[in-house]
């Protein structure tokens, strides 16, 4: 047995799977053992797991995954998934657990009701925190090495329900400012950086090139990740500074922003239309030269210059704004160590530590070889440190985007260490320097962290921010466009203030101060 496959040695620790494997440990040489490919009865986890449409393209289910393929060949250990429709997965788990009949593993994004810790209350999931320390050596030794990562994955009870995906390098800003570099280049403007160069550009766009939207803003009023908003130090809802929550629309920032906002639109820098079609227009104004600058994805990037039809045409990213030049806003786009996909173990398995195990290969150095890359010689090649997909990825018999042939020949969303780097060769030069320029433009020192309300807390802020953010959202909008004026703004203060607000920010203080208490 290679060294790659080693995992399956340590299973003949457990009593039980050494009577389900036959051969484990005997008849063997040089620490070599016999996998339940042999054996007469093979050990089985029912699992509860998404399956995206397009994989569908590729697949019937993930036993088609050459990745799980190849991991049972060795060890004996086969999975029956079960895949609710795409947009059924909460209405199908909610009935699961209603029928008191899991799977064996779960994957579960915080879909049990009132949290993770009720979910190992009711006795539904298992605590895993000593399953960990007596059976997950891997998993374990990331813990011990990244103690946030250990941190975000506890919750307030100390409790770790489920194993998640992990990244340890944190993938850089993926979304923020784009740009038609040919009309600056054009017009002979530099790279916009302050919120007032933008303000030149803008006008130049719609004096010189016709642009009507020069730039076309979300619906909501607020740009994606709260770009441009972020510039005054605040974003559009709940932040922290030094680890004390404020809410944007009592700071005077929030009111600076939509004051040059509402500039912007009754000059016609902004899409005038963007209140009820903004998302919807962002294409197809980019498309049409109504528009020169906006929010996207780097993967878009390419795809809009193509679609076009305008050949002239140059995304490329720009900063985040700042107020002053050389400034640093404190919001963005942000990706974290964890990336959700957790699997959690419930009651009904009978195999436990064996479930333990499987879950832990995938956090072993070879274990994220196998889940990011596939198998060497078949799905990859090695190239001193690099690795390279084949053909079977790039090229694929069944015809499908090299993305959509990942979920066959590697794992798409699954517990392991991600290596998002893998899948950059899909994009151009340009689409990869955008990650660098939007994460390098900005901090995200102000966001939330991932905490947790309890049920109570939860259910008591739900009550209160639903009026909140209807009122909030809607006067926002009206101030934008011009239909409230800024005479009436301390008015609006005092009345989100009369609506309970002081109380929502004791909620999301206490869940923040349990989190950064956390061990």
């Amino acid at each position: 047995m290679s060294k790659k496959y080693k995992w399956a040695a340590s299973l003949c620790a457990a009593t039980l799977m050494a009577t389900l494997i036959s051969g484990c440990g005997s008849g063997t040489s040089n620490n070599e053992t016999q996998t339940g490919k042999d054996s007469k009865e093979k050990v089985s986890f029912s699992f509860f797991a998404k399956f995206p449409n397009t994989y569908q393209q590729i697949m019937k289910d993930y036993n088609d995954n050459i990745v799980y393929q190849e991991l049972e060949k060795e060890t004996g250990v086969h999975i029956n998934w079960v895949h609710p429709p795409e947009n059924q997965m909460q209405e199908k788990f909610t009935l699961m657990i209603g029928s008191g009949d899991y799977t064996d593993l779960i994957q579960d994004d915080n879909s049990y009701p009132g949290g993770p810790d009720k979910a190992i209350q009711d006795k539904v999931y298992l605590r895993l925190n000593e399953l960990i320390d007596e059976h997950a050596p891997n998993f374990k030794k990331i813990l011990d090495t990244y103690p946030e990562i250990k941190k975000e994955i506890t919750t307030d009870e100390g409790n770790i329900y489920g194993f998640p995906m992990i990244e340890l390098e944190q993938q850089p800003a993926w979304y923020g400012p784009v740009i038609r570099q040919d009309w600056l280049d054009e017009l002979n403007l530099p790279t916009p950086e302050t919120l007032d160069d933008w303000y030149t550009v803008l006008k130049a766009f719609k004096d010189k090139k016709g642009a009507t939207a020069p730039f076309s803003l979300d619906n909501n009023g607020y740009p994606a990740n709260d770009a441009f908003v972020g510039a005054f130090g605040v974003n559009s809802g709940f932040f922290q500074v030094d680890n004390i929550i404020k809410y944007a629309p009592l700071e005077q920032g929030y009111k600076d922003y939509l004051v040059m906002m509402n500039k912007w639109y009754s000059e016609g820098l902004v899409d005038r239309d963007f209140a009820t079609s903004g998302n919807q227009n962002k294409e197809k104004y980019l498309a049409t030269g109504k528009t020169g600058a906006t929010m996207f994805g780097f993967y878009e990037l390419d795809r809009l210059e193509k679609i076009s039809g305008d050949p002239k045409m140059k995304l490329v990213a720009m900063p985040y704004p700042s107020l002053k030049k050389g400034e640093k806003p404190h919001f963005r786009q942000y990706n974290g160590h964890i990336r959700g996909n957790y699997v959690a173990i419930s009651s009904k398995a009978k195999h436990v530590e064996e479930a333990v195990k499987w879950l832990d290969y995938f956090y072993s150095p070879e274990g994220q070889v196998l889940a990011n890359y596939g198998i060497e010689g078949e799905t990859y090649t090695k190239e001193g440190d690099k690795y390279l997909f084949t053909d079977i990825v790039t090229k694929n018999k069944e015809g499908v985007k090299p993305n959509i042939a990942l979920a066959k020949y590697t794992l798409q969303g699954a517990s392991t260490v991600r290596d998002w780097s893998r899948e950059m060769f899909l994009y151009t030069q340009t689409e990869n320097e955008a990650c660098s320029i939007w994460n390098d433009s900005a901090t995200a020192d102000y966001l939330l962290p991932p905490f947790t309300m309890n049920p109570a807390e939860g259910e008591e802020n739900s009550k209160i921010m639903s009026d909140i953010n209807t009122y909030v959202s809607e006067m926002a909008l009206r101030f934008i466009i011009g239909d409230a004026s800024f005479d009436t703004y301390d008015q609006f203060v005092q009345k989100v203030k009369s609506m309970n607000i002081d109380r929502a920010i004791e909620l999301q203080q206490a869940a923040l101060d349990r989190y950064q208490a956390r061990k």
